[in-house]
């Protein structure tokens, strides 16, 4: 397959991942059955939702903040981890001005870039609570640096650090960036999950076991395996359920369980799209996902341009 193809794919597939599941994030999974059946088609949020206002297809922080990333990298030929504090100051002076641009940061990140825009460094700016923020952003490090895993740990755990510092939010962040640089490599998903999960035990060893677990369940029902898993946005919680859905699921149903389960369904979409886009390319993403997209001119401009940077460098 084309490397270009699965630098596409994994970025579509993120984003269609996140829009997918954005009306549903917070409700259970017995509420959503209520309220919108099986999660199969993009809708609009609903009224009195706290992504109410968003539109069918419109995607909320976690692509946003991945697509800085990306647009940081390029920007910088390589990581630059003050050019991403950058862009992350940026934006949030943007939604400090106006509130209806920040698409649902969370708590963490939300305290994290405020504080950077007060005047405090990055590397102060962190907070210790254990969320997925870092990790739902991960993949533009994976694609980028996917032929040295030592480097994808390193730069993975360091763009944590702006907004997240807790041991286990970084673990969370380096298992999905290994996770996207191994799918892109081709690798098949066992090797793909296991050393993801080898990877973050050296932040985490008690997430890399949980992350582990899941391949314990997969002969169980779905609904009773990720009813255990739990998806609440703690990384311990968001990021093995993603890679269940990666291991249990073809990638089309992946992200409709993902978006139909509950909790925190936008990071936990977003992250098996992006794991299923890097392996696969973009080829088994509906093409009425990808119409109702929006801005996929930006998210294609992020995925071609990591890909020519990867090209002319790293390679």
């Amino acid at each position: 397959m084309d490397l270009l193809d699965r630098f596409r794919g994994c970025f579509l597939g993120l984003a269609v991942g996140d829009a997918l599941g954005m009306p549903t994030e917070g409700y259970t999974a017995q509420e959503i059955r209520e309220k919108f059946g099986i999660v199969s088609e993009m809708v609009a949020a609903p009224h009195g939702h706290f992504h109410s206002g968003l539109l069918a297809g419109q995607f909320t922080d976690d692509t946003e903040e991945t697509l800085l990333l990306a647009e940081s990298i390029i920007e910088s030929a390589g990581f630059s981890p003050d050019g991403f504090a950058g862009k992350l100051t940026a934006w949030g002076t943007a939604w400090t001005l106006d509130e209806r641009l920040n698409r649902g940061v969370g708590f963490v990140t939300r305290s994290a870039v405020e504080s950077m825009i007060a005047g405090t460094p990055w590397q102060q700016s962190g907070l210790s609570i254990p969320t997925c923020g870092a990790a739902m952003r991960a993949a533009p490090i994976g694609l980028l640096y996917h032929p040295d895993i030592n480097v994808v740990k390193s730069y993975a755990d360091l763009q944590s650090l702006p907004t997240h510092a807790s041991a286990t939010a970084r673990a969370g962040a380096v298992a999905v960036a290994v996770g996207v640089a191994l799918s892109a490599a081709g690798l098949p998903k066992e090797l793909v999950f296991r050393n993801a999960a080898s990877q973050a035990s050296r932040l985490d060893a008690e997430f890399a076991e949980r992350l582990l677990w899941v391949g314990s369940l997969l002969d169980l029902p779905p609904e009773d395996a990720l009813g255990l898993i739990r998806n609440s946005p703690l990384a311990m919680e968001t990021v093995p359920a993603a890679f269940y859905c990666f291991l249990k699921f073809e990638p089309k149903e992946a992200l409709i369980a993902a978006a139909s389960s509950g909790g925190d369904t936008d990071s936990i979409a977003s992250i098996a799209g992006s794991l299923f886009g890097a392996a696969l390319g973009p080829s088994w993403i509906p093409e009425r996902w990808l119409t109702a997209l929006e801005d996929k001119e930006r998210i294609e401009n992020a995925a071609s341009g990591l890909y020519r940077l990867f090209a002319s460098v790293c390679r």
